[in-house]
């Protein structure tokens, strides 16, 4: 009897032999799952693992189960002391080993587990035979039927209500005026928000639910509905154990965000009055202000960042760290031109090559600077077009500003003609500076004057120089300095023979216009 005991019982376990050797257990326990029902758990014995033992079990009460010369009255327990075991048969055939692991581990005698092993595997098999009659398919057909008539009415009840919340809040609240920062139509939006929330939550619970009690209605859907629910709310109950064990961390780093809200809202209220100019600190600029501030914001919340950083739930799990890690490569790698860029915008800032409005010529661009961000430099050309200069294409470059003398007597700008020899020279100074008066934006203190730059092969080149506070209107007037110079020329009978004029004068009119 011990002799061929001991033979099926090595002969019950080849898969689970081949298994273990195949693959690592990390599991010392398993649990018997058949027909919707947890049976008992299983321990490991040697190298058979757990899960092993408990899948070849639900195969053998399967086919148990199914098979109609089976009877359950058949079911004996047979005990072996020296090999510590004891067997579950049915006739000839082994069900079950109950070995001194499983006792120890139940804390139970072995002869005592063993038997409580035999009754509970009688009672599911009948139990998976009663299910699987036609006269029980008819009702739980019927029972699912009924299940789903009630989850359509809960969700059409549910539907209606959050129907009638929404307009009776709309109907109420639409359009009145309730506090300075919170209005009646805030009011119906985010209550509709809420409701559609509360509306999907509710709803997906029911449908779990519902499906969870369809499922258990069939035999073949058993177990399926037995994992279905603990699928659902075993991430809900971690979720919830982990959130209560976090609660610490989380009001720390609530403390943390506040600190940090507070510091930075006092640091926003002092720079915009330094830029309003109702604060003065001397040596300070008005235009530091903004951009110090992002500068001092951009360290504080880094600091803060690094001090919060331990209380994160999960920081330390190395799926975080991988993700840091890997996040931290990718902006090294991407970011050296942003990083270029806003180093320079940095020391453009306090360097102050140029501040907004001035009109300036970076790399041949001329414009009125509309905004210096912390990537890139814009410019308004006199055409009225926005240009985009990266900050380090700006600070690696000349700059020529012309704005920044206005304050102190205006900029110089010049207009070059060319006349010919035969018009004496303090004539033409006289035209050039009779040609200035009337232009706007040309200033009369200091007075236009006129240099002479060369004597050429056949012209003289004059250079007309005004001043104004306006050197983005440089374009326009030097357009009108050109046309005055014309019409004043023209009025007082001097030609303009340049450049290069050449023309036998034997029997030919001036060159001068006629005048209107």
């Amino acid at each position: 009897m011990k002799c061929w005991m001991f033979i099926a019982i090595v002969l019950s376990l080849p898969f689970g032999s081949v298994l273990a050797q195949e693959q690592e257990v990390t599991n010392d326990t398993a649990v018997v799952l058949f027909h919707g029902k947890e049976l008992f758990t299983l321990s490991k014995i040697s190298s058979v693992s757990a899960e092993v033992r408990a899948e070849t079990l639900q195969r053998r009460f399967k086919q148990q189960a199914k098979s109609p010369l089976v009877s359950t009255e058949n079911f004996s327990v047979h005990h072996d002391d020296n090999l510590g075991v004891s067997v579950i048969m049915s006739g000839p055939e082994l069900l079950c080993a109950v070995w001194d692991t499983d006792a120890k581990y139940n804390d139970v005698p072995r002869e005592t587990l063993a038997e409580s092993w035999r009754d509970e595997i009688k009672a599911i098999i009948e139990q998976y035979r009663r299910d699987h009659t036609s006269d029980a398919l008819v009702k739980d057909a019927v029972l699912a039927g009924i299940t789903t008539l009630v989850f359509l009415t809960i969700w059409f009840v549910l539907r209606l209500l959050c129907r009638k919340e929404t307009k009776l809040i709309e109907k109420k609240f639409a359009g009145q005026k309730m506090f300075k920062f919170l209005d009646g139509d805030s009011v119906v939006t985010m209550n509709g928000t809420l409701i559609k929330f509360t509306r999907a939550v509710v709803m997906i619970w029911v449908f779990v639910i519902y499906l969870n009690l369809v499922l258990s209605f069939f035999p073949w859907t058993f177990n399926l509905s037995a994992r279905l629910f603990t699928m659902v709310s075993e991430p809900l109950a971690n979720f919830g154990h982990d959130f209560v064990k976090n609660l610490p961390n989380l009001f720390a780093l609530f403390v943390i965000g506040g600190i940090v809200w507070s510091i930075l809202h006092g640091l926003k209220s002092i720079s915009t009055q330094v830029a309003e100019g109702k604060v003065r600190i001397n040596g300070f600029y008005r235009d530091w202000a903004d951009p110090t501030y992002r500068l001092a914001r951009m360290v504080i919340i880094g600091f803060a960042l690094v001090v919060a950083f331990p209380f994160i739930p999960g920081s330390s799990s190395p799926a975080f760290k991988g993700i840091s890690i890997f996040m931290g490569v990718l902006l090294s790698l991407g970011s050296t031109s942003a990083v270029g860029n806003i180093v320079a915008g940095l020391v453009l800032t306090y360097m102050r090559p140029f501040v907004f409005n001035d009109f300036v010529e970076i790399s041949g661009l001329r414009g009125t600077v509309v905004s210096r961000g912390t990537f890139s430099t814009r410019l308004r050309t006199p055409t009225n077009e926005i240009i985009s200069i990266p900050n380090a294409s700006v600070s690696t470059n000349h700059i020529v500003n012309f704005s920044r003398m206005t304050k102190k007597g205006g900029v110089n700008v010049g207009t070059t003609v060319t006349i010919g020899y035969n018009e004496p020279w303090r004539k033409i100074h006289k035209l050039l500076i009779s040609s200035a008066e009337g232009v706007p934006d040309v200033l009369e203190n200091p007075p236009p004057k006129v240099l002479q730059l060369s004597l050429d092969d056949f012209y003289v080149t004059y250079k007309l120089i005004v001043t104004t506070k306006h050197p983005e209107h440089r374009l326009t007037m030097r357009s009108a300095l050109y046309q005055n110079i014309q019409d004043t020329f023209a009025q007082a009978g001097g030609e303009i023979m340049s450049p290069h004029y050449q023309t036998n004068r034997s029997d030919e009119e001036s060159t001068i216009p006629k005048q209107p």
